[in-house]
């Protein structure tokens, strides 16, 4: 445009670089990251396998193919880095997620306990004697194994899917891929598989409504912590629990009952009075 007489025309440095900028593709469409994913944690899977039968370590330490879905979360995110479509964080903070999960926990175990006194099996506490490394380095290898499942479910599945669906559903179909992985557990028979599915379920609807909002290294911390924990409580408490109905179905009954619990919480805390807004008027 011609400059009018008098007028000077300036270009700032940011007026530039938007001229100069080229807009990035548009981000891959949530079925092919999920594809992408699951293609590549099923990979991992074998091969870490293949290394935990080779060289170890043992089984009631650590589970090599925990860290599979970690391994698919990061080669997704390298493919498609800065441009996979995520959630807007709207929630910040640690101690109410935190004492959350440890409630969580607590449920889990006393649902347990109540199974247990019903009749449905008997699981005695951990005898430190069985396991294969002193008890501080099995809790730690638990802890990395919750962090390599976490990774991927609740630091990519969860919140890509939240990006098409609404946080419950999204739960539980995150839940049920997590579930359907398992396919090992089918050797205990259909029965046991199908219970093994809906404490999946009722466990991701906890760890969603527990991270909803938050950023995906926050998502990964907190589900890691109320991951952990809820696997803690059953080491410790029911030596590890076995692949019988009865321990299947008690373990699908106290995911279910923190599931609920953790939604119907959130629900009433949505639900509950608003501080007023400050006026102009109010004194500072």
């Amino acid at each position: 445009m011609p400059q009018q007489p008098g007028r000077t025309t300036v270009t700032t440095t940011s007026d530039a670089a938007r001229a100069e900028a080229v807009p990035l593709p548009p981000g891959p469409p949530v079925w092919q990251v999920l594809l992408v994913f699951l293609g590549v944690s099923a990979l991992a899977s074998a091969l870490l396998a293949a290394v935990q039968g080779a060289v170890g370590p043992p089984t009631d330490v650590l589970v090599l193919t925990q860290l599979a879905t970690a391994v698919g979360a990061l080669v997704t995110w390298l493919l498609w880095r800065g441009r996979l479509v995520l959630p807007p964080v709207r929630t910040r903070g640690w101690r109410a997620p935190l004492l959350t999960s440890l409630a969580v926990a607590v449920v889990v175990g006393a649902v347990l306990w109540l199974v247990q006194a019903a009749g449905a099996g008997t699981w005695p506490p951990l005898d430190h004697a069985t396991l294969g490394a002193p008890l501080v380095v099995v809790l730690a290898a638990q802890l990395v194994g919750a962090a390599g499942e976490e990774v991927g479910w609740r630091g990519l599945v969860q919140p890509v899917l939240e990006t098409r669906l609404r946080l419950l559903p999204a739960a539980l179909v995150t839940g049920l891929m997590f579930g359907l992985g398992h396919v090992h557990v089918l050797a205990a028979g259909i029965g046991v598989y199908a219970l093994f599915l809906v404490s999946a379920v009722g466990l991701s609807v906890a760890l969603a409504v527990v991270t909803a909002g938050r950023a995906v290294l926050q998502r990964v911390v907190l589900a890691t912590v109320l991951h952990w924990l809820v696997n803690v409580v059953m080491l410790v408490g029911f030596s590890g629990g076995d692949t019988s109905v009865g321990w299947t179905a008690g373990t699908a009954a106290a995911t279910v009952v923190a599931g609920l619990g953790c939604v119907l919480v959130a629900r009433a805390r949505r639900a509950g009075p608003r501080p007023p807004r400050r006026t102009a008027s109010d004194p500072r």
